[in-house]
């Protein structure tokens, strides 16, 4: 009986869940139905692994560092030859100039990779996704500050801009209130301007609109008086930054105006629709609309787009290293370890010493690769025009 009990339980649940498991099966099918998903997928998970074993895969060696640095990132000093090393036994993938092993900069690299590629993209897409949301829902003046703002950006190359980013950025980011104040006044400034642009404006929101520009008003005053020397103004955030965080920053940077535009499409089309209208209709909020209606219905070409974008990040942030712009000097990175072998790039040392650059690249491009197929299995999978075909 209780048998009987537990299977009736267990088939009213999977009838309760029966559109989600649908769906599910549907996506693994897809993937399946796909050689080259399944070869993107297999990269990726290959490169995770390897990731996430690195501490057994290429343990640091202490008689290898000379200079008995801490950071397992920094590549050890395994010899003091001048000319590259080939592959050995004790070096799989051989040595660079100035005896880096290239084994251990690999596999310590992939944390790099994937540091770089997620990070750059989550935090992109984040910010592209606030600002495409606020300027294609509320359209107006609001819209044509934040796009005419994007629209600056996205004017300059995007490498030529991440490099002067990269440069210019101080090795230690003290953010005080003389940044903060004026920016979270802005806020509450954009705030009130958006309930000032509501059609139908009740006693409730005059008072919320009255309150936004009270404290706009003095957060303002107090920047003026931190500007005049009347009070002092504190360092709030203090962060040291090493060159590859500042590489972060600056692709963040370049990154998120790509994600604005689209999702920034996608709202104007959706706003319109039925079941928007429909909400605003019973008096559901902006946020709750926003994010109850507008944004499940149009996320999905823009996680397609940072799924496909991750790859060309990586290839961005080796591209920087490789300028001497990017990681640390013998920091764990692929586009470190191919910039060490510019200098035997030319005549026959191309080809006697073809370890030191063909090994990184080939682990930048097959990265780049698997994410590539893998993006497009994931759009195969949301995109609703092709999903059903």
């Amino acid at each position: 009986m209780p048998s009987t009990s537990l299977k009736t339980k267990f088939q009213e649940w999977k009838k309760a869940r029966g559109p989600g498991i649908k769906e599910l099966r549907f996506m693994l099918d897809r993937i399946r139905k796909s050689p080259l998903s399944l070869i993107g997928s297999f990269i990726i998970v290959f490169y995770l692994v390897m990731a996430v074993s690195a501490p057994y895969l290429a343990p640091p060696n202490p008689r290898w560092d000379l200079l008995k640095l801490p950071d397992p990132f920094v590549i050890p000093d395994a010899s003091n030859t001048v000319d590259p090393v080939p592959p050995s036994t004790d070096h799989p993938l051989g040595l660079t100039v100035e005896g880096y092993d290239i084994y251990y900069g690999c596999i310590w690299g992939s944390i790099t990779a994937f540091r770089v590629g997620v990070y750059v993209v989550a935090l992109a897409l984040a910010i592209g996704l606030t600002v495409g949301l606020v300027a294609g829902y509320y359209g107006g003046l609001i819209d044509e500050v934040l796009m005419r703002f994007t629209d600056i950006i996205i004017a300059f190359p995007g490498l030529i801009l991440s490099m002067a980013l990269a440069i210019a950025l101080p090795g230690r980011l003290d953010i005080g209130l003389i940044i903060l104040l004026p920016i979270i006044a802005a806020l509450f400034i954009i705030l009130a301007v958006m309930d000032l642009l509501k059609p139908e404006r009740t006693a409730m929101f005059k008072k919320r609109t009255f309150i936004f520009v009270a404290v706009a008003c003095a957060l303002t005053a107090e920047t003026l008086l931190i500007l005049i020397g009347t009070i002092q103004g504190a360092a709030v955030i203090s962060l040291e930054l090493t060159k590859l965080d500042k590489v972060l920053i600056a692709l963040i940077l370049v990154g998120w105006p790509g994600y604005t535009r689209v999702i920034r499409g996608e709202v104007l089309r959706a706003r319109n629709e039925d079941y928007v209208e429909a909400a605003r209709a019973v008096g559901c909020s902006d946020f709750r609309i926003i994010f109850r209606h507008i944004v499940p219905n149009t996320i999905y070409p823009i996680l397609i787009l940072a799924s496909l974008d991750i790859g060309s990040i990586v290839l961005t942030a080796a591209a920087l290293s490789f300028l001497g712009i990017g990681a640390d000097p013998n920091y764990a990175d692929w586009g470190q370890l191919v910039q060490k072998s510019q200098t035997y790039m030319t005549g026959p040392q191309l080809v006697n010493y073809w370890y030191i650059w063909v090994i990184p690249g080939a682990f930048i491009f097959t990265f780049g690769l698997g994410w590539n197929l893998l993006g497009d299995a994931v759009r195969d999978i949301l995109d609703p025009t092709l999903r059903r075909r």
